[in-house]
């Protein structure tokens, strides 16, 4: 790949991240300026302005993806690499649970698990589309498609894909938060990466994934 076509992609991831960081804020700006008392309206609007904008941004790579999954990817090998998948993450998660009895053993709910139960009471169309469709379509292409077009090394942009990720999780974490938390978001960052690459770099495989692994413990949330 040619210097020029690599800094194009940076530049384009660069300003995806600068957006996400400032759209929320803008947001808020916004409920503060018109004293809105429900936000999750304004919320849902400037999620969902975000997400229509990076699909556009990335419709060449996703349409690359698109035909490559139909291609390359049978539905017999779908199915198992999901199950591979969504495997892999479960039992990271068991193994993280365990770690952070063990760091923080009277550690309260994370303010991410917070924020969706808060959600389902007040807006639980909002907490379904937060949930199972920004996060699975907006959140994997800035965290994973985004971030592997700049980094073409596989172990580098499994690592540093998982620190951004990480770090992003800890600017956005609107509560406490302690090494577990973090330890945790890092851990899952790097087995979703690794599922990446090892799927030929096709973001539609771990969309999938992460719409399963986002779809058990929703419903576990909603039945609360």
């Amino acid at each position: 790949m040619s210097s020029s076509v690599q800094m194009k992609f940076l530049i384009k991831a660069v300003c995806m991240y600068l957006f996400y960081f400032l759209y929320s804020n803008i947001a808020s700006s916004i409920v503060a300026a018109l004293q809105i008392t429900n936000t999750s309206y304004v919320s849902f609007i400037a999620d969902l302005l975000f997400m229509v904008l990076i699909i556009f941004v990335y419709y060449k790579e996703l349409k690359e993806d698109f035909h490559e999954l139909k291609e390359k990817f049978p539905a017999k090998r779908i199915l198992k690499n999901v199950l591979i998948g969504v495997g892999i993450i479960f039992l990271l998660k068991i193994v993280m649970g365990m770690v952070t009895e063990v760091i923080s053993p009277n550690v309260e709910v994370d303010s991410n698990t917070s924020a969706i139960l808060d959600l389902l009471k007040t807006s639980p169309v909002y907490a379904v589309f937060k949930t199972m469709i920004f996060a699975v379509i907006s959140e994997e292409i800035l965290f994973r498609k985004a971030v592997s077009t700049c980094i073409k090394n596989d172990w580098t942009f499994v690592i540093v894909g998982a620190v951004i990720y990480t770090f992003m999780n800890f600017v956005f974490n609107t509560g406490s938060i302690v090494i577990a938390d973090l330890l945790m978001y890092f851990m899952t960052a790097l087995a979703l990466n690794y599922i990446y690459i090892k799927n030929d770099r096709n973001i539609y495989m771990v969309m999938i994934i992460k719409f399963i692994m986002q779809f058990l413990p929703f419903i576990v949330l909603f039945m609360l």
